[in-house]
């Protein structure tokens, strides 16, 4: 067993040298766990970790706020993995019930997420795979460093249930600081902004906006475009970006990033489908 110090939790978790029964309930997390080789060791994941396509395929076990507590004792987990912030509460919950939790920070940058593939490794005791992960990601982020041509104004939104977007201390935000672009809201002084101003957005005056959908459906594209008439952004030219793009903070951004300096370089992406919002207005059903 080791010994494993968690400041968010306080103190040291105990955990076994090779974990063998670890749930995931975070998309990053579980992405990250498939790069290190990890895959086999998973014994749950949470409803929203769809990163790789494998990952669809392991048990579900949760949400970012609760847990199958029944599921849970029957997997007899050595190792549960969460992130902060909105999974704070869970993570103290599970922990004062007596599982072996670690929660891992959530990045305020794109260098966090490479950071992070370092603590997983280090949880998981498979830290030498970690360095070389951390080592390809660090790679990309200086091929991708001013990619995106004349710094073109961004305003990102992100359909949670309403529109939101991102301030200073949002991983999206560096990392579309470091391609090149601007972003509209990078001077409020806080990750995640609920039903950003109107005015303020025009008066930003963005050459694109980035809309990333949420798993769509008919209903979620016609709510979002009802949205943006009624605010007077539809004007605009409207890039969709797809489910888990830039709000999935694993090791995949970086070949999201990859392919947005592309497309924002009037280029053809090579892996990530970027669309124009006005095509899925045209097929709806899509």
């Amino acid at each position: 067993m080791r010994k494993i110090y968690s400041e968010i939790l306080g103190e040291y978790i105990e955990l076994p040298d090779k974990p063998t029964r670890i749930i995931s309930l975070a998309p990053s997390i579980t992405e990250t766990l498939y790069l290190l080789g990890l895959e086999q060791r998973i014994a749950a994941v949470s409803h929203f970790c769809n990163k790789p396509e494998e990952a669809k395929k392991k048990p579900r076990i949760g949400s970012y706020f609760q847990v199958n507590m029944k599921k849970l004792e029957e997997l007899d987990p050595d190792l549960v993995l969460v992130t902060t912030g909105a999974q704070r509460k869970l993570a103290l919950d599970l922990h004062s019930k007596g599982y072996k939790v670690y929660p891992v920070p959530l990045p305020t940058s794109i260098y966090g997420i490479i950071d992070n593939t370092i603590t997983i490794g280090y949880v998981t005791n498979t830290i030498e795979p970690a360095r070389k992960l951390a080592r390809q990601l660090a790679r990309k982020a200086t091929l991708l460093e001013g990619q995106v041509k004349n710094n073109p104004r961004i305003y990102y939104e992100i359909w949670l249930g309403g529109p939101v977007t991102i301030g200073a201390y949002s991983y999206i935000t560096d990392a579309l600081n470091h391609i090149g672009a601007k972003t509209c809201f990078e001077d409020q002084e806080q990750p995640w902004i609920i039903n950003p101003d109107p005015d303020q957005i025009k008066q930003c005056n963005p050459n694109i906006i980035l809309y990333e959908i949420p798993p769509y459906s008919e209903n979620i594209v016609k709510l979002i475009e009802k949205s943006l008439i009624e605010r007077g952004l539809d004007k605009y030219k409207i890039l969709a970006l797809p489910p888990d793009s830039l709000a999935h903070y694993g090791p995949d951004i970086f070949n999201i990033l990859e392919d947005l300096a592309l497309a924002l370089n009037d280029k053809t992406p090579v892996r990530t489908q970027i669309v124009p919002f006005k095509e899925l207005q045209e097929d709806k059903t899509t």
